[in-house]
């Protein structure tokens, strides 16, 4: 073999294995096709060639080419399964696994009829982690917790100065007490145990007894509730027809008011009044004379006529 074919195919062989290792290095699969589809995010950070592509926790593809586009955001070009059947309406997220793991892409899949096409392009969502949250918020917090230990600090001097030897003594004594009157409860408890447990059992056996007493007079119980219920609406009757009766009695006296009837002519006639007054005088002025002076009356009369 000539040293120029020599030369050639050891060219053509290092061809070959860089596009191999290329491909193999990019995570791209060797000797099948992908499904090529890309994303717009607002940002790119911690993503590169190569960073894995997820679909529920499996992978199914890697990033081919990240790129910055005219309005300043970042194109992400993915590779993933050829049979992966991804709606139009699925969205990539951008987003940290962990915190050792770097970026990658999760997709959460859609619910549209229709599929992505090779170079088609999805919904892209950046998602900040646990570490750029807690660098964002770093600052912040580091200020807290200085000002919240200064404060902390603070206290705890204010506490020693005002906790001086007397009331430390006097705290330790209250804390001696304490302890005492515990230990004796404690003794107290144990010493009547047995009166305890006894005071427990007869509560016990009152309740059950409660319980059975009323379980079999609960008929009686019923009966009297029913006859209570009766007598509600009986009363309730009762009621209904005292405002009937009410009503016409308002009535009656109404018409009285207005002289309406014998009873409201005679109520409201003063004249009868009178009549009735003169009528009463000429009949005791009469009464009067018969008994002073009979024959006065008699005298004109036949006594063959009055017997």
């Amino acid at each position: 073999m000539k040293n120029e074919v020599k030369i050639g195919v050891t060219v053509l062989l290092a061809i070959i294995v860089a596009v191999v290792g290329f491909r193999f290095m990019r995570d791209v699969p060797i000797f099948r096709q992908t499904l090529e589809v890309s994303a717009v995010f607002e940002r790119g950070d911690g993503i590169n060639r190569g960073s894995l592509v997820n679909l529920k926790g499996v992978k199914v593809g890697s990033v081919s080419r990240v790129q910055l586009t005219q309005d300043n955001q970042v194109r992400i070009t993915m590779q993933l399964n050829e049979d992966l059947k991804l709606p139009e309406n699925s969205v990539a997220s951008l987003t940290s696994l962990g915190i050792v793991e770097g970026k990658s892409i999760v997709i959460e899949m859609g619910d549209s009829e229709n599929n992505v096409e090779y170079g088609g392009e999805i919904e892209g969502n950046y998602v900040e982690g646990v570490t750029e949250v807690l660098s964002s918020k770093g600052e912040q917090l580091a200020g807290d917790v200085s000002e919240s230990l200064s404060e902390l600090n603070n206290f705890l001097r204010q506490l020693n100065a005002t906790l001086d030897d007397d009331t430390r003594m006097t705290v330790d004594q209250t804390l001696r007490n304490a302890d005492s009157a515990m230990k004796t409860i404690s003794e107290t408890l144990t010493q009547n145990q047995q009166e305890i447990d006894s005071a427990i059992s007869a509560a016990s056996k009152t309740m059950m007894q409660l319980d059975t007493l009323t379980t079999n007079n609960r008929p009686r119980v019923d009966s009297l509730m029913v006859s209570l219920e009766e007598n509600i609406n009986e009363l309730s009757k009762v009621r209904v027809q005292l405002e009937e009766a009410s009503t016409s009695l308002n009535e009656i006296l109404d018409k009285i008011n207005r002289g309406e009837g014998t009873v409201g002519k005679l109520v409201n006639d003063p004249s009868l009044y009178e009549n009735m007054d003169q009528l009463s005088k000429e009949l005791s002025e009469l009464v009067k004379g018969i008994n002073e002076d009979p024959g006065r009356y008699l005298k004109h009369m036949d006594i063959i006529e009055l017997f």
